[in-house]
């Protein structure tokens, strides 16, 4: 998820991650999984925000980058 320089600290990206959540929640999603790198502050502390916490060990990620694996988990 990214938002547009000219548009960060509007809130978006707080919006797209409730509307992301919601839809989970609409499809019967137990949990969200992300992957993102501890390099990105900013996206890190809107996820806690958001309740993601960080996994211990998740699957391996395809990318080179991944270095923070977190989840969401969702109740009914």
């Amino acid at each position: 998820m990214a938002v547009s320089p000219a548009a960060q600290g509007l809130g978006i990206g707080w919006r797209l991650g409730e509307a992301a959540i919601a839809k989970a929640q609409v499809l019967g999603a137990s949990r969200l999984y992300l992957e993102s790198n501890t390099k990105l502050g900013p996206a890190l502390n809107l996820y806690h925000k958001l309740g993601f916490r960080k996994t211990v060990a998740g699957p391996p990620s395809p990318y080179e980058r991944c270095d923070i694996q977190m989840e969401l988990l969702i109740s009914a």
